[in-house]
């Protein structure tokens, strides 16, 4: 597939908690599957995972599999819910993103373990989302 690149800049960053029956490294593969080459940190009680980029580059997983599941139009309606100024964000199913599957979910409850929450910052969102998510 051939990637368009973005002509806007975009920061990503996320959040998802490590519950206590799972292992934070299998959490931290299941974001890097989703988000590949982010930065991720630990907090001190072991219980979140962060992270952040201005790398565009990050994006990449989720440009691939929003085409290739063709989720563009959930993408596209959850991101205009959740639009405060310009910063947006999305839930991401953890263990679908473990087995290296993007799937988007409207509520937390649909990742039985907890989602992976994305956030994007953007000023033209609709420059990013035609790139991330088009119609």
């Amino acid at each position: 597939m051939r990637i368009e690149p973005l002509k806007t800049s975009v920061h990503t960053s996320f959040v998802v908690e490590v519950m206590k029956t799972e292992d934070p490294q299998k959490v931290r593969r299941a974001v890097l599957n989703i988000l590949p080459g982010i930065e991720i940190k630990e907090n001190t009680s072991g219980r979140f995972l962060t992270g952040e980029s201005s790398d565009s580059r990050c994006l990449i997983a989720l440009y691939e599999q929003i085409r290739a599941r063709r989720i563009a139009g959930v993408v596209r309606r959850l991101y205009e819910e959740h639009l405060v100024g310009e910063r947006s964000w999305l839930y991401f199913n953890k263990q679908a993103a473990y087995a290296g599957s993007v799937v988007v979910c409207e509520e937390p409850s649909e990742s039985p373990l907890g989602p992976i929450k994305v956030y994007f910052e953007c000023s033209d969102k609709d420059l990013f989302l035609d790139w991330l998510a088009p119609l």
